[in-house]
């Protein structure tokens, strides 16, 4: 059964992702679920929180949280695998493998994140 786990990120997160320069979407305190299909308890659920421009490339936040509401949110590189053309988008070394059923190309990503219906799809 895929992971049905959930977080809304802080005003004070909401803020600082916002905040980043070169921040490629508006974030916002809509609920967040879990990038993982499938993982199991000693694996944090994991979501990219906002991806940001720098000179250098592109910096992923991400925000991590366990079922006892520890939380960190941090950059993280991303799975650097491609499968046949398309780049896997879940954090380094992630559980469960990369194929295209998981995750979204970057800018499906980003379209997804700035589309005001998002949270229902």
């Amino acid at each position: 059964m895929p992971c049905s786990a959930e977080v809304a990120l802080t005003d004070d997160e909401v803020r600082a992702l916002n905040g980043l320069p070169g921040a490629d979407f508006e974030v916002d305190a809509e609920p967040l679920g879990c990038d993982f299909g499938v993982h199991g308890p000693d694996v944090q659920h994991t979501v990219c929180a906002q991806m940001q421009y720098e000179p250098g490339g592109l910096v992923l936040w991400w925000l991590f949280w366990d079922d006892e509401g520890r939380r960190e949110l941090r950059i993280a590189p991303g799975c650097q695998k491609v499968v046949v053309s398309d780049a896997c988008l879940l954090v380094e070394d992630h559980p469960g493998t990369c194929n295209q059923s998981i995750g979204f190309t970057r800018e499906e990503l980003a379209a997804e994140l700035r589309r005001p219906d998002a949270a229902t799809g």
